[in-house]
């Protein structure tokens, strides 16, 4: 569980940094808006969906199979 919430905090940075850039930065064409709106949403995408949980290690699997078959 804490990784997902490293994940949102990180995301919440991006985003909260690119709309203040985007305040500070007006006067551009259209075509630098779609690059800074692209270069803003897709980072935290990836991050959000190819950041995954790491495999458990040889150990936790070993506990969580003697969890589950010592009894109560």
């Amino acid at each position: 569980m804490q990784l997902e919430r490293i994940k949102w905090f990180v995301v919440g940075a991006w985003m909260i940094s690119a709309v203040i850039l985007a305040l500070v930065v007006r006067d551009l064409n259209w075509q630098i808006w779609a690059a800074f709106i692209a270069l803003a949403v897709l980072p935290p995408l990836a991050l959000l969906f190819w950041w995954t949980d790491p495999a458990p290690t040889m150990s936790e699997s070993i506990s969580e199979a003697r969890r589950k078959t010592w009894p109560s």
